[in-house]
């Protein structure tokens, strides 16, 4: 089978190369850009979303926009004209859009908060690069619906969680719809030239035609969209003022559980400043997570820890910079102690206290760009020592035990960009703990090369651990290469990726799996423009072949047939089929070097998404999973039907169903402690989420956030024995009494919220929480059974108050001077 695998890899790889050298005659890059003048005014609008007064008279027209999907390349239609001015002064800049529409009563006008602007509304996007690199752009969004929102991109990738303070307006007429946006220079980062160097794009959405527009051409087919900018011209001689905004905020929570009451209250603040006009200083003075959403957990059978996303503001914005490398994981910072798990105590003694978390004392990031397209970020944040308190239940004596010491974690990264959409970046992450105990080390650096035509693309990555423990030092190296061809309907790619035995980001990064090898090939079909009834299709072929290093040994390889389609009225779907080979699990034993042996596999599996133009829309999927000559079976499927009941109200409920059946899975070692004791297991996943907003306008909104997740699980006492060589034997293992492998796990969490921007960049929320979970050895038991004794257990309330008001220094300068 692993020769049979091998050539199929080398015949995929000679189709790749042959179909990619047959595109590289047609594959240069030759963009036409757009020149428009910004105007320098003496006097601001009134964003009002009615850009017809006497300001806007004088503004050139920007005009004679081209479709970008779905027929790539086609000029607007007469009937949807689409119009834009920019102008600008010392403070910020200006924009008015003008989307003409002969039919106004067919535009979608969905309502929504911030940044939630892809929903059924048409969209207008500004997009400034004010480095004119190809590379970084910050977006600005404006709905039909009123709605606003900010990203940052850099090539590909699209970062939502960058949140500024800036002014949009939108309306509607007999003629169309029309924005206006004031976005102030404390926005925006650039470089202290008298003439700036400037680039942008405009993009305009009209959802009930499924088109989408931009000023300057985008040939979707070639590169990234990021490199189809307008130049911006005229923009000179700004003096922006100083960038200093305060966010103070304070909270008030209630917390009700098991009968006791708490009522606490808190006040902090954030910081934002600018350095200069391309760099930037964000801290956060005594930092409050108190409303952040709740992780989802899920019962964790498996021999790696279970992690979830970043929940709060102050990681989560701006944190682009520090994704290079792969080496930060900001859940790391503030995580449950490393000691909250291994407390000794004596017969007579009880945990009385131990926390979950250990507490932010404070944090602060430097980020920013020169003009030579150098990019540095900092990350430096540090959490308070903590301890669990333990008592003694004859003498009522209590001691503390120490869980966590004084951390602090350091994130630094030097991005260069240069050439045509490529840059280079270091990055170090550290982790110093006060006392004895282990510090950590991280480097990586990351190659990201386009070539000038925009057809290839080239990634290097290495990473180097060090960990400083009591009794030595630890040192692991990984890495990766990868080269894939980014134009033309066949899109091959090949890549490696290795990580040594001892190679642990873990103190300020996430890597689980180590001590592996795996070479992947690619090869997909793209058709991106309209043909027939599809928008859009792509069929993906991916092979990979997976060994260990240390000792190498192959441990499988798979291959999987990806198609999905989108059709002209917005109806999707697709497949999944994967054929995997006898896997050797190194990871299943819990026993370095000693593998667990499965045998070959499928996985057949598809989806549909419907039209979600329509009040009334479902996401639907299926699967189903089985080992050749082997009992182990799986199933699952989800529905997601939504119904959006009028322009402000939308609600959306998922049903998830899984089952996996005789799976040979670890119970626990043998006495000695040299080998793993394995039995077959069932387990069965049941969740039912439901999300929910009212909308009443784009400032105040209601929201609804419900997730139930049960899973079971029952392990045979039909007990085998691991052998060397990964299969296994009949065992004569017997549990304890006491000893139950079976689990049955249920969580319930509800958020209901109510959210009122009172003004830009400040915000009022109220939110009630209530929240359970259970968790017993029962491993038969039903999952209505499972939700009755849930209720059984406390149940927490939890009421908080939480205001964040934006205060710009250089405003209230201004305020107190008239005053004066």
């Amino acid at each position: 089978m692993n020769r049979q695998l091998f050539s199929f890899l080398l015949v995929l790889f000679n189709i790749a190369f042959a179909k990619a050298n047959l595109q590289q005659e047609d594959s240069t890059l030759l963009i036409k850009r757009k020149v428009y003048s910004a105007t320098r005014v003496a006097t601001s609008p009134v964003i009002d979303g009615k850009p017809f007064e006497a300001f806007w008279n004088k503004i050139p027209v920007a005009k004679n926009f081209v479709m970008r999907e779905p027929r790539n390349g086609e000029p607007e239609r007469d009937t949807h004209k689409t119009k834009v001015k920019i102008a600008y002064d010392d403070n910020a800049l200006y924009v008015a859009g003008y989307m003409y529409d002969n039919e106004p009563e067919r535009i979608l006008r969905q309502f929504s908060q911030r940044d939630n602007v892809f929903v059924q509304a048409d969209l207008f996007e500004f997009h400034i690069n004010t480095y004119n690199n190809q590379i970084n752009q910050t977006r600005f969004f404006a709905t039909s619906g009123n709605a606003l929102g900010d990203a940052i991109v850099e090539g590909d990738r699209q970062d939502f969680s960058f949140n500024v303070v800036f002014l949009s307006e939108s309306t509607i007429d007999e003629n169309g719809w029309y924005v206006e946006m004031e976005i102030p220079y404390r926005t925006l980062r650039f470089p202290e030239n008298e003439v700036q160097d400037w680039s942008f794009q405009v993009v305009r959405r009209i959802r009930h035609l499924n088109e989408d527009y931009s000023y300057n051409f985008i040939d979707i087919t070639t590169g990234n969209q990021t490199q189809y900018d307008a130049l911006l011209t005229g923009v000179e001689n700004i003096d922006p003022p100083l960038r200093l905004n305060l966010y103070p905020f304070s909270q008030v929570v209630y917390n009700v559980f098991d009968g006791e009451e708490e009522l606490t209250f808190s006040a902090g603040m954030d910081l934002k400043y600018g350095i200069s006009d391309a760099f930037t200083l964000d801290a956060t003075l005594i930092p409050d997570f108190g409303q952040v959403a709740f992780d989802r957990v899920e019962l964790n059978l498996g021999p790696f820890e279970q992690t979830f996303g970043e929940n709060r503001a102050f990681f989560i914005e701006g944190a682009d910079l520090f994704s290079k490398g792969d080496i930060f994981f900001s859940r790391r910072i503030g995580q449950t102690p490393t000691g909250a798990g291994r407390i000794e105590t004596l017969d007579n003694e009880d945990i009385i206290d131990n926390p979950s978390t250990a507490n932010l004392l404070n944090a602060l990031k430097f980020t920013g760009r020169t003009d030579g397209g150098l990019g540095i970020g900092v990350l430096n944040a540090i959490t308070e020592r903590t301890e669990a308190t333990i008592r003694n239940s004859e003498s009522g004596a209590t001691r503390n035990v120490l869980t966590e010491p004084l951390t602090n974690y350091n994130m630094l990264v030097l991005d260069q960009q240069y050439g045509n959409n490529s840059s280079i970046a270091l990055s170090n992450a550290s982790t110093l703990r006060n006392g004895s105990f282990t510090d950590a080390n991280v480097t990586a650096l990351e190659l990201n090369h386009n070539n000038k035509k925009a057809s290839d693309n080239y990634r290097g990555l290495l990473q180097m651990s060090n960990r400083f423990t009591p009794d030595g030092t630890e040192t692991g190296y990984a890495g990766e290469a990868q080269w894939r061809r980014t134009t033309g309907k066949w899109r091959p790619r090949l890549g490696a990726f290795w990580v040594g035995d001892s190679y642990n980001p873990n103190d300020l990064g996430r890597q689980f799996q180590t001590n592996y090898l795996t070479l992947a090939s690619d090869l997909s079909y793209l058709q991106q423009t309209q043909q027939g009834i599809f928008n859009y299709y792509e069929i993906e072929l991916r092979v990979r072949h997976r060994r260990a290093l240390t000792p190498s040994f192959h441990t499988g390889s798979d291959i999987t047939l990806n198609p999905f389609f989108a059709t002209v009225e917005r109806f999707s779907f697709g497949g999944d089929f994967q054929y995997n080979t006898e896997q050797k699990d190194q990871f299943e034993s819990r026993i370095p070097g000693q593998v667990v042996r499965y045998a070959p596999s499928y996985y057949m599996g598809g989806f549909i998404s419907s039209d979600y133009r329509k009040k009334f829309a479902i996401d639907a999927r299926a699967g189903y999973f089985s080992r050749i000559d082997d009992p182990e079976t799986s199933y699952d499927y989800r529905l997601s039907p939504r119904y959006r009941f009028s322009d402000e109200f939308l609600l959306v409920y998922t049903y998830q169903w899984r089952k996996n059946n005789n799976r040979l899975s670890y119970v626990t070692r043998t006495d000695d402690g040299s080998n793993s004791i394995l039995s077959l297991r069932n387990t069965h996943t049941v969740e039912n989420r439901i999300s929910g907003t009212y909308n009443f306008n784009n400032r105040h909104a209601l929201s609804l956030s419900f997730r139930n997740n049960w899973s079971r699980a029952n392990f045979s006492r039909e007990f085998e024995e691991l052998t060397n060589d990964g299969t296994t034997t009949e065992s004569d293992f017997a549990l304890q009494d006491d000893e139950n492998p079976d689990a049955n796990f249920n969580v319930w969490n509800l958020d209901f919220s109510y959210r009122w921007r009172f003004a830009p960049g400040s915000e009022a929320t109220f939110l009630y929480r209530n929240a359970a979970n259970n968790f017993d050895k029962q491993g038969q038991i039903s999952y209505v059974d499972s939700v009755s004794n849930l209720f059984d257990n406390p149940i927490r309330h939890n009421f908080s108050l939480r205001i964040t008001y934006f205060l710009d220094v250089n405003q209230a300068r201004s305020w107190f001077s008239s005053n004066s």
